[in-house]
């Protein structure tokens, strides 16, 4: 699973799916491929601002997605708008 930041700034993310966890940053218009997660079942996703305000407790963070079951060649794309 590949996981792109095309955003002016750095993120943070986590994904979890299939017994196993991985989290990390992304360079601003980078990509970091994730090839464990292919072909597994409710993958979620999130992502954070690096430097962004952590969300205050019991919260989440600003979004997440989760996949019901990926697949080689499978995209998801979640837009993000920065002003």
């Amino acid at each position: 699973m590949k996981l792109y930041n095309n955003t002016p700034m750095e993120a943070f993310y986590g994904i979890s799916g299939g017994g196993s966890a991985d989290c990390g940053n992304i360079a601003a218009n980078g990509t970091t491929d994730l090839p464990f997660y292919d072909n597994q079942q409710s993958v979620v996703v999130t992502f954070t601002a690096v430097g962004a305000t952590p969300p205050p407790p019991n919260e989440t963070t600003p979004f997440s997605v989760t996949i019901p079951k990926s697949g080689t060649g499978t995209t998801v794309t979640i837009g993000l708008f920065q002003e």
